[in-house]
């Protein structure tokens, strides 16, 4: 397998040309309308992103456990990148009318509300699975509760200039971070003090990574996964939770569990201790990974990045 750029260095389906039409669509003529219209921008993705084709067949077939790559079929892959751009989709609509996303399954939900009710705060660790934005439903009915979402800055620049074009309100704080800094680190233990949430996704390699990243077994092979989240839950010291929230039959459902009190990192077992954190998140992607496989978002070749 070809050694694939950085993730941060394909651009994402229709971000911004093309994505307001298709929104456009989405809000004023419905979600039978837009499955109409997305087509022709999936095939054209599909048809002229060699990257985006090999990578989802590659995954597929790790999640299936196939021999090769050759057991999944074009239409599998073809599947995976339709649901992608409904997902993309649905980033936008939850900022227009996050009333249509109701009612949000949270079954778990008494957990971050037993968290709120401490007064203190908590990391949130997610992944590129399913549709994050959704959480905003959550934080609109929990008046007392803010999240912070660490986002790549140049991915983040473009969503931005995406809500901006199409006059969207903002509720949630998009902190921009390609390098955790000591100011931002402060800036968000005050947060957390305050009884903020941090959200951080917990599956790519940032951008000046530095080599701080593990190779983790994930689905049979060996995967590069960033430090850096786990790093600074330990700087926060407080409790950590995984949140995934993936669209189902019915709607959206929110997943959440407790990961950790709080992450130690002990000077003397500091390395052991850092991969046992991340081996055990990677395990608890793959659980949730299994559940809604076509909602993963990562159109790289993962096992086998450029950092």
């Amino acid at each position: 397998m070809p050694s694939s750029p950085h993730w941060a260095d394909i651009g994402e389906l229709g971000f911004v040309s093309g994505m307001r039409f298709l929104f456009w669509v989405y809000r004023c003529l419905g979600p039978r309308a837009f499955t109409v219209a997305v087509q022709p921008a999936v095939l054209y993705y599909f048809l002229t992103n060699r990257i985006a084709r090999t990578s989802s067949r590659e995954f597929l077939q790790r999640l299936d456990g196939s021999t090769g790559v050759e057991d999944v079929s074009w239409k599998r892959v073809y599947s995976h990148l339709n649901t992608f751009a409904q997902l993309a989709v649905d980033k936008l609509g939850v900022w227009a009318h996050p009333a249509s996303f109701d009612p949000v399954k949270f079954p778990n939900r008494k957990i971050l509300l037993d968290q709120l009710d401490t007064g203190r705060g908590a990391v949130l660790l997610g992944a590129h699975l399913g549709n994050m934005e959704i959480c905003r439903c959550f934080s609109r009915s929990t008046a007392q509760l803010k999240l912070n979402i660490l986002v790549h800055t140049g991915h983040a620049d473009r969503f931005n200039l995406l809500l901006r074009k199409l006059h969207l309100n903002c509720e949630l704080e998009l902190i921009e971070v390609s390098q955790l800094s000591p100011a931002t680190a402060i800036r968000l233990s005050a947060g957390i003090e305050r009884g903020e949430f941090v959200v951080i996704l917990a599956d790519r390699i940032p951008v000046g990574s530095l080599g701080r990243y593990r190779e983790i077994e994930f689905l049979g092979a060996m995967a590069p996964f960033p430090e850096g989240p786990f790093i600074l839950a330990s700087l926060l010291k407080c409790p950590v939770y995984t949140l995934f929230c993936t669209r189902g039959g019915a709607g959206y459902e929110i997943r959440c569990e407790k990961f950790a009190d709080q992450v130690f990192l002990p000077r003397r077992n500091r390395d052991e201790a850092l991969e046992a954190y991340i081996s055990r998140f990677v395990t608890i992607l793959e659980k949730n990974l299994r559940l809604t496989p076509l909602q993963w978002s990562n159109f790289y070749h993962f096992w086998d990045q450029t950092i």
